[in-house]
């Protein structure tokens, strides 16, 4: 074979390849991103004292992660998704794994999406972001004061390992899930029994300016274990009406393990009702000031929380918080104040 004829083959043949390496690349996504934040914040606990320094996570807890998918045709796509907290002042993983806020691998098409691996509890992904301006985050502003998701009955912080969940598509504004952790804990023991068990379901509404979900999960512990079958029901509703966007919450926890109110449970405690009410207000095309008020009725835990963020650019933005709240310690029957105020910096990237 001539040099020429060589030359022509070798040229098709690159062309073939890095044609087929770009096709590959369009059906193929990956991106890294992530959160920082970081403030100075101001607290007075239970007992009086006080504290005064660096905080990272104020607003938003500080992350990075790395998601994607990859296109199998007819509709079909892989994703995945690897998610871990970090503090900004001093580098430490949180949640005391790498990947500790999120590790799934999943299936997407018509069908819905059905993931495995460890992810949240839909009362902490769905419910808590159209019941207050201030969601999971924010410190103690988020309605993990008073709501039942992050008790710790339900994965700790609301996160569940060993999980398979299942979302529909979304059919006229409308989505329902549903989803099972066989081991709340890292390690899966023989027998089903010997494992706490944890149920999550959600349906959720969205169509223009209203919100709406309800959701709910339940805790089948560990066989002769101390602990109950807790039960947590959630429901969010808001609606945007431009010049403000008016929230609302309602819980109910049910044979509850664990709650914020100190010596709740150990006095005698078993059911909680919670509610919240927020508002969160823009102040031109660069401000909102959010405002809201939590309450546990019968652990009677809660008070008020208020914030204004300024966007900078689309990407970062300076905020202010504060809270005030009113908690009762069972254990001495009394309430007790405790409050943060804080200001920070928070970029995504």
């Amino acid at each position: 074979m001539s040099k020429v004829r060589v030359g022509v083959v070798a040229g098709v043949l690159a062309i073939a390849c890095f044609g087929s390496s770009a096709a590959m690349a369009q059906k193929t996504s990956v991106q890294l991103y992530g959160l920082l934040d970081s403030g100075l914040l101001l607290e007075k606990q239970l007992d009086d004292s006080r504290n005064f320094g660096m905080a990272s996570g104020i607003a938003g807890q500080s992350r990075f992660g790395i998601r994607g998918s990859e296109d199998l045709g007819n509709g079909y796509s892989v994703t995945f998704q690897m998610e871990g907290g970090l503090l900004t002042t001093t580098g430490q993983s949180t949640q005391g794994r790498l990947f500790g806020r999120q590790a799934t691998l999943g299936l997407k098409g018509g069908f819905g999406e059905l993931k495995f691996g460890r992810q949240t509890v839909f009362g902490y992904s769905w419910t808590p972001f159209i019941a207050s301006p201030f969601g999971v985050a924010w410190s103690g502003n988020g309605i993990g004061s008073t709501f039942g998701y992050k008790s710790g009955d339900y994965g700790a912080d609301g996160r569940l390992s060993n999980a398979v969940t299942y979302q529909t598509p979304n059919v006229g504004g409308f989505e329902a899930g549903i989803g099972y952790s066989f081991s709340t804990a890292d390690e899966q023991a023989f027998g089903a029994s010997n494992n706490n068990r944890v149920l999550t379901a959600g349906l959720r509404y969205s169509n223009g300016p209203l919100k709406a979900a309800l959701t709910y999960e339940r805790l089948n512990p560990i066989k002769d274990s101390n602990k109950r079958k807790a039960q947590n029901y959630q429901f969010g509703l808001s609606y945007d009406f431009g010049v403000v966007r008016l929230f609302s919450g309602y819980n109910e926890q049910r044979n509850i393990n664990l709650n914020p109110a100190p010596g709740y449970v150990e006095t005698g405690g078993n059911q909680d009702r919670a509610f919240t009410v927020g508002a969160s207000i823009p102040t031109g095309k660069t401000g909102t000031v959010m405002l809201s008020y939590q309450r546990a009725m019968r652990s009677n835990n809660g008070g008020f929380a208020a914030a204004y963020r300024y966007q900078l650019s689309k990407r970062t933005n300076v905020y202010a918080m504060g809270n005030l709240y009113s908690v009762r310690n069972h254990f001495i029957d009394e309430n007790q104040r405790k409050h943060q105020f804080g200001v920070g910096l928070q970029h995504a990237f």
